[in-house]
């Protein structure tokens, strides 16, 4: 078996193993010294050394997958070292595979150091908030973690002990869009109407905005993914019913999850 820093350990051919026993038979006695590999091959002592050479291809295979599945083991175990267990990412993505359920964590700041904020898009019912306390204390949230939030849930741990999980629930306000398209004189790609408009706005708004993230009109409805046909498109959102309109990104509190709202009388063609 061959081993190199690059890939690892890889089997040896039937060559390569026969020729060690060919070696080894020329060497235990001074009269083989000088018989040939020819010979050799014709040998009652070939016919052995053959079978057992098949055995030692079959052990090289063996030990390569078994030095691979060590190999991930310890990847996936440096990894968790290497990722403590209490990490937004862990948390955000086992809240969505396990529950369905969108999340947040607040951006540590020095003043909030040692404690951890969540917000969790969804509805509360006792069962529900039990299982995401249960989820937590099992799987992504360091024991003794201080967790900030007006959800409170008690879990008993195995060992003795109570241990106390923390959240809000996504505080939701209306945002108003309105989206401005002047049209491309070069190109013959049929314009949309309003109404298809307002339907690819408002599925990527679902897919590309959750709680906790900044508004960034410009892209939910662009030119290279939704519409061609468009020279450019200006995308505006108002908090206050649209008495005023701005266009920068909005920076969004963790807990804060918007509700888009844009009417086809919003729609403007250029």
């Amino acid at each position: 078996m061959k081993w190199d820093s690059s890939s690892g350990v890889t089997p040896e051919d039937f060559d390569t193993h026969i020729g060690r026993y060919y070696s080894a038979f020329i060497n235990s006695k001074t009269e083989y010294k000088n018989i040939a590999f020819n010979t050799f091959v014709a040998s009652d002592e070939y016919k052995v050394y053959y079978a057992a050479a098949q055995v030692d291809m079959y052990a090289d295979t063996i030990m390569a997958e078994t030095f691979l599945k060590m190999s991930e083991f310890i990847q996936t175990t440096n990894l968790k070292i290497g990722n403590p267990t209490t990490t937004p990412n862990a948390l955000i993505a086992g809240l969505r595979e396990k529950f369905g359920l969108r999340s947040s964590v607040k951006q540590m700041i020095e003043a909030d150091s040692g404690k951890m904020h969540v917000a969790i898009d969804y509805t509360p019912s006792a069962q529900l908030n039990l299982e995401i306390a249960q989820y937590m204390e099992s799987s992504c949230v360091v024991a003794s973690t201080y967790m900030v939030g007006d959800i409170e849930q008690d879990i008993v741990l195995s060992e003795g002990g109570i241990e106390t999980y923390r959240w809000v629930v996504a505080d939701e306000q209306d945002i108003l869009f309105k989206v401005t398209i002047k049209t491309s004189r070069n190109s013959n790609v049929i314009i949309d109407t309003p109404e298809t408009v307002v339907s690819t706005f408002l599925a990527n708004f679902d897919s590309f905005y959750w709680v906790g993230m900044d508004v960034e009109p410009e892209r939910y409805f662009e030119i290279n993914r939704d519409a061609p046909y468009a020279a450019e498109i200006v995308t505006e959102y108002s908090f206050d019913d649209g008495v005023t309109w701005k266009t920068d990104p909005h920076i969004s509190p963790y807990n804060t999850k918007f509700l888009p709202n844009l009417d086809v009388s919003n729609v403007n063609f250029e």
